[in-house]
């Protein structure tokens, strides 16, 4: 039974529009009126909004205030504009004729960038891994999708409707052959691979694009966040024929044909779908358009997944993906201990390890014969993936740290190249910014500050830190002492770097009060604001930085000026220019703009102290001899667009190779032990040569 259509009834509330079973043609004329209506009531809420905020700057007196309340004005056209453009444009989804494209589009391919992976690849042959817990489920989407395992099974090996390409991050052809975007960057136009299929065999038809919609926000899941994007990001999803589809954005975008691919095709695996989605297909890969597939026989739960290479893949021939991909399976086993998962690698039961990142690992654990003997071979790899900003973040409505200076002189007093020597060994480099790793859009004038007690002394001084207690620690004639409660989680090595950090601010005036915490508590305390400084890290996805969430006001405080929980602004940092910067880069049109916002960002982040850079691990990894990897003109080792060389799929397993290498492990044969150095894309000067 289909359920009836019920109007939003607040920002918050998720709407009933959809249900029952399997009924997408249904679904289209619904979800569209849905839209139709969420739009006509952002417009009465703007309106609203904008006419309150025409009061307050009139009676606003303090400048700072005015000023904050005309950006809240000019942010509120630009949504206005917004709405007024998707509510032009029509239907949300859309059915019309290929007569309908323009005739003026200009057409791209992307086959004028260089080939990915080596011709020296071999297919065939099993690679073996392993994850530290089974998954959940193994669905795409819907609850408990959100695993660390899922990007195995489908981000990583799946194709899109394009892709950036991992060397010259220009687009690349997937799923469509060929697209082209009209001026304004809003919208792009697909012209599908008309023999592309699902690794079941199933054509892929471009229905099937606003169909993975459908399945994602019908009421047969409870996805908060997907159904908000897909209402908010997208204006139009228009079906021409069976192979050519338009996808336009609601906002201009820099790069707009990657953006609009932000959706997979969703085949007709989802003919039984219904209310029972969550159960049905807990622990069902679902088809998609990449190489590798996932027979229910092959996922023994609690034990092991594996993928199968489908060897007739449609795309195994093209330009960019004839090199990849080469393993005939990719096996992944459940090991929870990673002594345990060092011991299975260094036995030959595993085929690659990247626990070599730790030192005890990559100095210690690796003194054994496997390596010696050249069977296992040692790879330290430099890329250029957006680096995880770890560092200690200042809450700048606490204590000492409300003041800029003193929070100048705590960057100052922060020793974190002896964190690296002692714990490290001195094999990390030091982050210089809160973007290291992006390439253009890092703002190479950014550098750290390097550990000064003298410096920092200077400092604290000029900021009213005149007198020095018994125990060395600064203090100010009216007893404010210089003192930071410094939070973080008890995990890792972070217990044993904090000392040393105390033990140095210490030098300089400067008392660290460690207050270290079980992983959730720490969380929550971060999230509800209730810090003065965290030390943090988070994830970073290519191909541009993301700073809003980060820095804009909005997320640092409410309405009533209280802190604003369960935000990303762990700053609580609130300016009107630094808003202005975050939200040019949040809607620059092109490549030029969003590099100016971005650097501007990360100046502004820099001058006002907000993010303290600690370190940046190298991509060292162990691998069997038999795993071999790109040595081309353009590829080494394996593109630097990658967070783990594994995930490029460029290796291959030589079986040939594997054989010698097993024989002479039989029968104490040696080879020359290999520890390499892959330093290509070695950027320099701010940290952007590895990553976690």
């Amino acid at each position: 039974m289909i359920l009836s259509v019920l109007l939003l009834t607040g920002c918050n509330r998720e709407e009933t529009y959809a249900g029952g079973g399997y009924d997408f043609d249904g679904f289209v004329p619904k979800y569209n009126s849905y839209i139709a209506n969420w739009l006509a009531k952002q417009e009465i809420r703007i309106t609203k909004e904008q006419e309150e905020l025409a009061g307050n700057i009139a009676a606003a007196t303090d400048e700072v205030e005015r000023g904050r309340l005309e950006a809240d004005v000019a942010e509120l056209q630009r949504e206005m504009d917004r709405i007024s453009f998707r509510q032009g444009a029509g239907d949300y989804f859309s059915f019309k004729s290929p007569t309908d494209i323009p005739a003026d589009l200009v057409w791209e391919n992307g086959l004028e960038e260089p080939e990915i992976g080596d011709p020296a690849a071999k297919k065939g042959g099993e690679f073996r891994y392993y994850m530290p817990n089974f998954p959940a489920t193994l669905r795409q989407f819907g609850p408990d999708s959100n695993n660390s395992f899922r990007s195995d099974i489908y981000e990583k090996v799946m194709l899109g409707s394009v892709d950036i390409h991992p060397t010259t991050r220009k687009i690349l052809p997937g799923i469509a052959r060929e697209w082209a975007t009209t001026p304004d960057n809003k919208t792009v136009y697909f012209r599908m691979h008309p023999h592309a299929e699902y690794n079941d065999g199933t054509p892929i038809k471009a229905v099937d694009f606003l169909v993975a919609i459908y399945v994602r926000v019908s009421d047969n899941v409870t996805a908060a966040y997907q159904k908000q994007y897909y209402r908010e990001q997208f204006a139009q999803w228009t079906v021409f024929d069976d192979h050519t589809f338009a996808v336009t954005l609601a906002d201009a975008k820099p790069l707009a044909p990657f953006f609009a691919a932000a959706i997979p095709a969703s085949p007709k695996f989802f003919a039984k779908y219904g209310p029972d989605f969550k159960d049905r297909y807990r622990w069902k890969v679902e088809p998609h358009a990449g190489p590798y597939f996932v027979r229910d026989e092959d996922v023994v739960k609690g034990v092991s997944v594996t993928l199968t290479r489908k060897k007739d893949w449609w795309a195994g021939d093209h330009k960019f993906y004839k090199h990849r991909y080469n393993a005939d399976k990719v096996v992944f086993r459940v090991i929870r201990d990673e002594s345990k998962a060092f011991e299975m690698f260094r036995v030959g039961e595993m085929d690659y390890y990247r626990g070599l990142i730790q030192p005890e690992y990559w100095y210690e654990k690796s003194e054994v014969r496997e390596f010696f003997n050249g069977y296992i071979e040692k790879h330290i790899f430099h890329h250029q993936y957006p680096l995880t900003p770890w560092g200690l973040y200042p809450n700048v409505t606490k204590g000492v740290l409300k003041e800029r200076d003193v929070r100048e002189g705590v960057a100052y007093a922060t020793n974190i190249k002896k964190v690296i020597d002692v714990i490290f060994r001195g094999d990390y480099a030091q982050l210089q910014g809160i973007c290291g790793g992006y390439g253009p859009y890092t703002n190479s004038k950014v550098k750290a500050r390097p550990f000064s007690a003298s410096r920092a002394r200077e400092i604290f001084k000029a900021a009213g830190f005149t007198e020095e207690g018994a125990d060395g620690i600064l203090k100010k004639p009216d007893g404010t002492r210089l003192s930071v409660s410094l939070s973080y989680a008890n995990v890792a090595h972070y217990p044993r770097m904090m000392p040393i950090l105390k033990e140095e601010a210490a030098k300089a005036g400067l008392e660290f009060r460690l207050d270290g915490l079980e992983p959730t508590v720490f969380f929550q305390k971060a999230l509800k604001k209730e810090h003065e400084m965290v030390f943090w890290g988070w994830g970073s996805t290519p191909p541009f930085p993301r700073m809003y969430q980060l820095f804009h006001s909005k997320n640092a405080f409410d309405e009533k000026g209280n802190p604003k929980q369960q935000t990303n602004n762990l700053n609580l940092y609130a300016d009107a220019e630094m808003d202005k910067y975050v939200l040019g880069l949040r809607h620059a049109t092109t490549l030029e703009d969003l590099k100016d916002f971005a650097w501007k960002v990360q100046q502004k982040c820099h001058d006002e102290v907000l993010f303290i850079p600690a370190y940046t691990p190298p991509t060292r990894i162990g691998c069997w001899r038999w795993v071999r990897w790109p040595e081309t003109e353009d590829i080494q080792f394996t593109p630097p667009l990658f967070d783990r060389p594994r995930e490029s799929y460029c290796w291959w397993i030589d079986e040939e190779m594997q054989r010698e290498t097993l024989e002479a492990k039989r029968n104490g044969t040696k080879f020359p032990e290999v520890q390499a150095l892959h330093d290509r894309y070695r950027l320099g000067g701010n940290g952007e040569g590895g990553s976690q």
